[in-house]
């Protein structure tokens, strides 16, 4: 189930919403000064009988922003609203410091909502604006890869969900998988090994098989992809090594000890990999040294992939 905290979940549910005649407003985070919970360009839905997709705070101002959606949608006009420093909303306060803007306007045009939704879910970046006055427009993305103004326009970069392509085997590669599907990422496990693939899809998890190293599933990696080798074995390791670095994955990385790595490095320069190659693969994964349980590996190696993810779409 969907948490709504990306754009391609808030987007879709506006865009079924309006498909179904309900009037519709979107509050977008258009600035954050100091402490927050949302980096600018997080948005938040909201239908005419209260409903709403996505959040733009903690808690602390969402149910005024509703409030201000819905007179949105009444009155037809957009409004930018500021909190926390230099807010006129003396009794919202920002427990985190700092100042937060938000630009709402109401959905006038649903075509700008389907373009940018179906940007997302074919997992390509795009951008989408709106003025002041609340006029939507799909547009190309932003030349400086931010959400930022210009002039009276807020122009959003938008990249799709983190994506995250786990091969390995055991109790190792389905905690992580298990843990990144929770998280809503767009998840696929691989493994040859068929009671970690049963157990997988028992779970509702996206599994492929590997039949042969010299037989590899087609590539699939995007831009916003990880990728998390689980094997203890260089008859996998390499091979599949080997084919995503052909790819645009954002990280690379496997399990292992730092001797481990050592060995798997001398392997893959062994099979003609360049050295800029190679230090694209991270090792030994995760934040926490030397994890020897599955999930607090799992929990180790996904926060250092959303760390990466954080500062490649930020």
């Amino acid at each position: 189930m969907s948490s709504y905290s990306h754009a391609e979940d808030v987007l879709g549910f506006a865009r079924a919403r309006l498909a179904a005649g309900e009037a519709c407003a979107l509050a977008v985070v258009s600035h954050t000064q100091g402490g927050g919970l949302r980096w600018p360009g997080a948005m938040m839905a909201v239908t005419r009988d209260g409903t709403a997709a996505g959040y733009v705070s903690n808690g602390c101002v969402d149910a005024d922003v509703i409030g201000h959606a819905l007179a949105a949608i009444e009155t037809g006009k957009a409004d930018y609203l500021v909190y926390g420093a230099g807010s006129p909303f003396m009794d919202i306060r920002l427990p985190c410091g700092g100042q937060m803007d938000v630009l709402v306007a109401p959905l006038t045009d649903p075509d700008a909502v389907a373009h940018a939704h179906d940007a997302l879910t074919a997992r390509r970046e795009t951008g989408l604006t709106i003025t002041r006055d609340g006029t939507f427009t799909a547009g190309p993305v932003p030349a400086d890869r931010t959400t930022s103004w210009d002039g009276d326009t807020l122009s959003l970069h938008l990249t799709p969900k983190l994506a995250l392509r786990v091969a390995g085997r055991g109790e190792e590669a389905i905690a992580l998988a298990r843990l990144a599907a929770a998280g809503d990422f767009a998840t696929t496990l691989q493994s040859p090994d068929d009671h970690t693939l049963a157990r997988a899809r028992a779970e509702g998890l996206t599994a492929i098989s590997l039949t042969t190293a010299q037989s590899l599933p087609d590539l699939t990696d995007d831009p916003w992809t990880a990728f998390a080798l689980l094997f203890h074995d260089q008859d996998w390791e390499i091979p599949l090594l080997l084919q995503t670095f052909d790819g645009p994955a954002f990280w690379i990385g496997a399990v292992g000890s730092r001797r481990t790595h050592q060995l798997r490095c001398e392997a893959l320069t062994a099979n003609g990999v360049r050295r800029d190659q190679i230090a694209r693969l991270q090792g030994p994964i995760g934040l926490i040294p030397r994890t020897r349980d599955a999930s607090m590996l799992a929990v180790s190696t996904l926060a250092e992939i959303a760390s990466a993810y954080k500062d490649l779409t930020a």
